[in-house]
């Protein structure tokens, strides 16, 4: 009996430290967070973007040279949670605040490893927000073409704030949906495989032809195309394969996030929360969107490779596997030739047709401590391509003030003003 008693007070004992542990940290927390917000604004690294024009253009863009401290600044993995949380309750609620039409097209990928494996893709356009007044656009108005993050579409980009922020400006806001994307149970064609060719990014091709459609549409309206995450993957392969093909193509932003995607899910400065990201949240969702999704024109082709995808024990070793067996071509060397803009590095940036512009948050958990070293030695000697390092923000979440409004969105805004602004 005495042996319980004693068992019973040290228990009780360890819950009250840790009830006054967690009790201290709720308290400080927010004085910690309200302290850093008091600090000078951040001042972001710009490199690269040697060419006169291109410097024209950046110091047009405020927050490039000064940006406010946010109150979740002190904890990266906290920004990114909050951020979760607000991006999912942004995503059930997407119909009910913004009207949008949806315009889908049959696709087929080029080359000679490949039957075409034809596919669905779609552009959405976001119109309004619901309740604000119909905004009537003239055919020449500029266009920003958005290319979500790894298993995201429209409803979550991630996140969608920044939608509000584009519509302030007399501009199309379109989102470019890849094969298999949407909803979990979507109606869409693009939201179910049509053929087992997939890629986790996006085929540049496939984003070719949305976009010769929209310039054939609108032959008159500059485009400025924006990545966001993963989007920022397709969004620069895109631009340096078949920028100089689209005539009305006026600059290129990567907004947090792009890499090499086969070192993309592997960060050299990978942290135990970068492995969480990866390895347990992005690698069900991928799973989930993706694999299961379309188990039975995937496994029509080789239930081997999808039974090795869906047993992978990390994200990398995922996407290794099904860019060897579903990306659409037998050959691997022409696959990776036409989806892999950055393989190997990012010297394709040394000859970017139009300003590009590439945004790095320090913290970001998912490439912590920036682009490697390797990709800041070739951005700083481009003449149309430039790295800012913002030391703050985490992966998207970028808060500047305690109602969690982002200056990413206002980044975006800045970006496509610098250019829209001098016609």
């Amino acid at each position: 009996m005495l042996a319980v008693g004693w068992l019973i007070q040290m228990l009780w004992s360890v819950c009250m430290v840790l009830l006054a542990v967690v009790g201290l940290v709720l308290f400080l927390a927010p004085l910690w967070a309200a302290f850093s917000m008091m600090g000078p604004p951040h001042r972001p690294q710009v490199l690269g973007g040697k060419a006169a024009a291109m410097q024209t253009f950046l110091k047009r863009v405020p927050l490039l040279w000064s940006c406010p401290r946010g109150p979740l600044d002190c904890c990266s993995a906290l920004n990114l949670i909050v951020f979760a949380i607000q991006m999912s309750w942004q995503e059930v609620y997407f119909e009910q605040h913004y009207d949008t039409d949806r315009v889908e097209f049959d696709v087929k990928l080029p080359g000679d490893s490949t039957d075409g494996c034809p596919g669905h893709v779609a552009i959405v356009w976001i119109n309004r927000v619901k309740g604000m007044p119909d905004r009537h656009l003239p055919p020449d108005a500029p266009i920003v073409l958005l290319c979500p993050g790894l298993n995201c579409y429209s409803a979550a980009l991630p996140g969608t704030t920044i939608y509000a922020s584009l519509l302030e400006r007399p501009w199309r806001i379109g989102v470019f949906e890849k094969r298999g994307v949407g909803p979990a149970g979507g109606k869409s064609p693009v939201c179910r495989l049509s053929s087992p060719a997939f890629h986790v990014f996006g085929h540049p091709s496939d984003l070719h032809e949305a976009v010769q459609h929209v310039e054939s549409t609108f032959p008159d309206a500059p485009m400025h195309i924006m990545g966001v995450s993963s989007g920022n993957g397709l969004t620069g392969s895109y631009a340096s394969m078949y920028g100089r093909e689209v005539k009305n193509l006026r600059s290129v932003i990567l907004l947090i996030g792009g890499e090499d995607y086969n070192c993309a899910f592997s960060p050299p400065k990978g942290t135990w929360f970068s492995k969480i990201v990866f390895d347990t949240v992005l690698l069900a969702s991928t799973r989930n969107g993706f694999l299961e999704r379309n188990k039975d024109v995937l496994c029509a082709k080789d239930p081997q490779a999808y039974k090795a995808a869906m047993s992978a024990p990390s994200l990398q070793a995922c996407y290794d596997i099904c860019m060897r067996h579903f990306s659409g071509y037998s050959n691997p060397a022409e696959a990776e030739r036409r989806v892999n803009g950055f393989s190997g590095g990012c010297e394709c940036l040394e000859k970017m047709p139009v300003p590009f512009l590439y945004v790095c948050t320090v913290d970001d958990p998912v490439a912590p401590g920036g682009p490697r070293p390797e990709w800041i030695s070739v951005i700083k000697e481009c003449e149309n391509s430039a790295v800012v390092l913002f030391p703050c923000g985490s992966h998207l979440a970028c808060y500047d003030s305690w109602r969690f409004t982002r200056w990413v969105d206002k980044l975006a805004v800045q970006w496509v003003d610098a250019f829209e602004s001098l016609n």
